[in-house]
């Protein structure tokens, strides 16, 4: 009767795991989705308007600001990771000798033990930094608006009204930018504190409160794109409220000022290692945007009917993408935990629980895509030559998820675990070889395309993937503080 109990021990632990996993996944990914959502409202409240340059004008500066703030995401992958980090360490150091079997148990299934909730002073000190940091940045970005914002509209191509249109919306909402950048953070915190439900309640709090804003300065007020620029900014201001409501949840406002002037707070190694982490995501971020960048130069050489087709599939490949990427930030804050604890046997477990569960999902969606897909891509266009070009890329529809869902959790675990420079570098491959393939395949006309981004996400998790094993050896082998 031994065997089948530890077999039952063993398949309610897996299942808990998983139900862990599932538990920060599906807010994650509801959160993206939403987060997705809110420029839609701008776009929808000023074509309510009837005029296109209005309307071209707050397209082209939602993605101007959209795109600057892309480049300091890392203050939400690296928030997000340290804050894991510190929070796995503090329940391994709060761990009773009363609750050893429990936390023990709790831990192999990837959750916190009840009695370990409450946040250690390193979590708070991490808030403080990771604030800080957006606020200084958000500060640098303002000294320069007179030139980022005519560089950034003329990189755009805007001209003539649009152009216009786009710079009164731009110099508006471009002086909340350090708010934008200490919410990424503040949001990324609580995601590290396992607060993914919290988070997406103040998501679509922030939502449902935009859209009224853009009813009341657009459609009421008839502001146009200024009432565009004033209804974001409220709203933004709105969210940094909710956030900073929810973090007093874990730290009081009280002992957050008194550890602001705390020297432990400021030490140089944690303020070297916050840097360190920041500045290899970031040159990340650029590598992967110069991927992109180059996939789009190539797609519009294809002509405009493939460009607009390719436009379709890469809608439908980014819903995917914001699904997926809800196993991204499982993997970040499980793996955190347990780099953080240095406990090696439940980093392994949970990651390979989150590739298993990540692939599945994407499975799912490759069978959808593959039943769906060209009613799907005749649904974004009324020109049928332009339905029939995406119907005949429908297949990479299904081929994408699946290719892409291990580099997405392999991403977490390696942001999670601090492995920077690792996932800096196997980005850096993955750029080279996909060139190279851009070349070599460049005969295949879109096709061709296609395949070559493809295999940029499959280089990018086989770099990885090669490179785990060395990672986890200094991770946990390097104190010999690998637990069996």
């Amino acid at each position: 009767m031994l065997l089948p109990k530890r077999a039952a021990a063993r398949l309610r632990l897996s299942f808990s795991r998983h139900k862990v996993i599932g538990a920060i996944a599906l807010p994650a990914i509801v959160t993206n989705i939403a987060t997705a959502l809110f420029g839609l409202a701008d776009i929808w409240a000023i074509g309510r308007l009837g005029d296109p340059q209005a309307q071209g004008g707050v397209e082209i500066g939602a993605k101007l600001l959209t795109t600057l703030c892309v480049l300091f995401n890392f203050l939400r992958s690296g928030t997000t990771a340290l804050t894991a980090q510190a929070a796995g360490r503090q329940n391994t150091t709060q761990a009773s000798h009363s609750a050893a079997l429990s936390e023990a148990q709790w831990q192999e299934a990837g959750l916190r033990h009840p009695a370990n909730i409450e946040a250690s002073h390193e979590t708070e000190q991490t808030l403080i930094r990771a604030v800080s940091l957006a606020l200084g940045l958000g500060l640098l970005l303002l000294l320069f608006k007179t030139f980022i914002i005519p560089f950034g509209l003329s990189l755009m191509n805007a001209s003539g009204g649009i152009r216009e249109q786009a710079a009164s919306y731009v110099c508006l909402r471009y002086w909340i930018v350090p708010l934008i950048l200490a919410n990424m953070a503040l949001s990324a915190w609580l995601i590290g504190m396992r607060s993914m439900r919290l988070v997406l309640a103040i998501e679509v709090a922030s939502n449902f409160f935009h859209i009224s804003m853009d009813c009341l300065f657009v459609l009421l007020l008839k502001q146009g794109v200024n009432g565009v620029a004033h209804a974001s900014i409220i709203s933004e201001i709105f969210s940094t409220l909710l956030l900073l409501a929810a973090v007093t949840r874990y730290a009081s406002p009280q002992l957050l000022c008194r550890l602001g002037f705390h020297r432990l707070t400021w030490q140089k190694e944690t303020i070297y290692s916050l840097f360190s982490l920041n500045r290899d995501l970031f040159i990340r971020t650029l590598l992967l945007m110069t991927a992109i960048i180059f996939f789009t130069r190539m797609s519009v050489q294809q002509g405009a009917i493939l460009l607009a087709a390719n436009a379709i599939i890469n809608q439908l490949f980014s819903l995917a993408t914001l699904i997926l990427d809800g196993y991204e930030s499982s993997a970040q804050i499980l793996c955190g935990e347990a780099a953080g604890a240095k406990d090696h046997t439940r980093f392994s477990q949970l990651m390979r629980a989150t590739l298993l569960q990540a692939f599945l999902v994407a499975t799912l969606l490759a069978l959808i895509y593959g039943f769906s897909g060209s009613l799907l891509v005749k649904s974004f266009t009324t020109d049928s030559i332009v339905a029939q070009a995406a119907g005949n890329l429908s297949i990479w529809l299904v081929v994408l998820p699946l290719v892409g869902v291990s580099s997405y959790v392999m991403d977490g675990v390696f942001v999670g675990a601090g492995w920077s420079k690792a996932m800096m570098g196997s980005m850096a491959i993955a750029l080279l070889l996909f060139m190279i393939s851009l070349f070599f395949f460049k005969a295949w006309g879109n096709n061709g395309l296609w395949l070559s981004f493809s295999l940029f996400l499959f280089y990018r998790s086989s770099a990885q993937l090669i490179l785990l094993p060395f990672m986890e050896k200094r991770q946990f082998y390097a104190n010999k503080d690998l637990k069996h």
